[in-house]
């Protein structure tokens, strides 16, 4: 199988000095889920921004096999434009018709359940719906690859839960490959196929676990000691990480 994107040998040392990076290497399959877990500093954001061409590494190589959408922790919703207007923008910047990117929002607007709010803006919505409409906005561009830095992570707990187990339906669906950061262990195992461990700066992975629950998770497979059992397994990973 070709990855739609991968690391070979990867490092990056800023132009301080601070070695962000030591070795890394990852593959990302099609229609796969990753997650990335490790301590505050240790390179989680700058190995996404290395992925989405926004930062060279300092040595080694990126292949990239597809489009890229990046969605951030900040909604970063214009807040002059509609929730419709918004997803739109993407579109809009690379010139596709008019009917075309009608057609595309009316699709995701019912895939993130905004269908309701298409015409409201950004001081009009709860956090919750403000990271649906960030998310629809990345998902009407079709990516082959999403890229999540801690997207979830300034929601309550209900809304945070909610948004998890709706985006695991959604990208099931559309079968794109995920690279997902985030300091929640449990939110990690759930929406993953795979879950990478990193180590303290300069990161780089010192554990992989295969998360093996399947592609359709209900929302009762948090309680289940199975469930518990892996992220235990994690956190202890992610505790000796720390040390």
């Amino acid at each position: 199988m070709t990855s739609v994107l991968e690391f070979i040998d990867v490092r990056h040392q800023f132009a301080d000095s601070t070695q962000a990076l030591d070795i890394t290497n990852l593959q990302l399959n099609p229609g796969e889920f990753v997650s990335i877990v490790g301590p505050s500093g240790c390179g989680k954001s700058t190995l996404l921004r290395i992925a989405s061409g926004l930062l060279a590494p300092s040595s080694g190589s990126v292949i990239r096999n597809g489009s890229l959408q990046f969605v951030f922790q900040d909604s970063t919703l214009l807040p002059w434009r509609t929730v419709r207007k918004n997803i739109a923008l993407n579109l809009e910047l690379d010139d596709v018709d008019k009917q075309e990117v009608d057609r595309r929002i009316d699709n995701v607007l019912q895939l993130v359940s905004m269908q309701d709010s298409a015409e409201k803006i950004p001081r009009q919505l709860s956090g919750g719906m403000k990271m649906r409409t960030s998310l629809a906005r990345a998902l009407v561009c079709e990516p082959d690859i999403f890229l999540f830095d801690e997207p979830f992570s300034a929601l309550d707990e209900f809304s945070r839960e909610r948004l998890n187990s709706d985006l695991r339906s959604i990208l099931a669906r559309i079968n794109a490959a995920s690279l997902f950061v985030t300091h929640s262990i449990s939110e990690a195992v759930f929406l993953s196929d795979r879950v990478l461990v990193m180590s303290p700066r300069p990161g780089h992975f010192i554990e992989e676990f295969i998360i093996p629950f399947g592609s359709l998770r209900s929302d009762e497979l948090r309680y289940t000691p199975e469930f518990a059992s892996l992220t235990g397994r994690i956190a202890a990973a992610f505790r000796g990480a720390r040390q």
